[in-house]
């Protein structure tokens, strides 16, 4: 039986979700969390179990059927935790499954979550800068359905997780008093199996000492192989966020 060919898709996503921004270091304890809007293309290209028939389908129709993200951080003087989850599921389904079939589905799932380790540096001025380091863990789900038709009935299922290390930096400029220019970028894999980066740039305007107002443009990429295994993902889009700290 020939392989089952990978499956190409794209879409619109918006998510409601939760990512901490850049801050000066504080004296004792602080939380930070931002809700935020994030519209984005989103393509995936990811291989599927290999054994079973050849749909021989190349039009399918994608969308998101669930999802939930929430990043969170605590600091402590100027050490700090991030943690960042984020799940998404997407139901894809044959335009044409032809004679042979009567119908060809497949669910993805996609946890995408990091954990590390942060460090405000001892800067003076307008420039604030915070660096980390930690990990990143991908967790990609794919069930394949071929609904019986002129062929069998088949199904399958497959996952596959990895880990991997990274390491960024967090920056902020202080235009005036109320206006700021933030930016963040992490990187990690380095391996020729994995490679990642993730980059964040806009404007920020601070209502109060605890409320931040941003508007940016973020692109996150994705690139991971293993054995007959392979997953490539590319999402960018502008968001709108506010921030908040306690």
């Amino acid at each position: 039986m020939k392989p089952i060919p990978p499956i190409h898709f794209a879409l619109t996503l918006a998510a409601l979700s939760a990512l901490t921004l850049p801050v000066a270091a504080q004296d004792e304890w602080s939380f930070d969390v931002a809700p935020y809007l994030w519209v984005a293309s989103f393509g995936a290209e990811t291989s599927l179990p290999p054994n079973g028939p050849d749909p021989r389908v190349r039009e399918f129709d994608t969308r998101i059927s669930g999802g939930f993200m929430i990043a969170a951080q605590a600091r402590y003087r100027s050490v700090g935790v991030l943690v960042d989850f984020n799940w998404l599921r997407l139901n894809t389904e044959a335009l044409n499954p032809g004679p042979l079939l009567s119908g060809v589905d497949l669910q993805s799932d996609y946890i995408y979550s990091t954990a590390a380790m942060t460090y405000t540096l001892p800067l003076h001025g307008k420039l604030h800068a915070e660096v980390l380091a930690g990990a990143r863990l991908w967790n990609v789900t794919t069930d394949f359905e071929l609904k019986i038709g002129g062929l069998t009935a088949f199904e399958s299922s497959h996952s596959e997780t990895w880990v991997s290390p990274l390491v960024g930096m967090d920056l902020r400029y202080d235009l005036s008093r109320r206006w700021l220019l933030l930016g963040r970028g992490t990187v990690g894999g380095f391996s020729d199996s994995s490679v990642q980066w993730d980059v964040f740039a806009g404007v920020g305007y601070q209502f109060s000492d605890w409320c931040l107002a941003t508007i940016g443009y973020r692109y996150l990429h994705e690139e991971y192989t293993k054995n007959n295994f392979t997953f490539n993902a590319e999402a960018q889009g502008f968001l709108v966020g506010v921030g908040f700290r306690f």
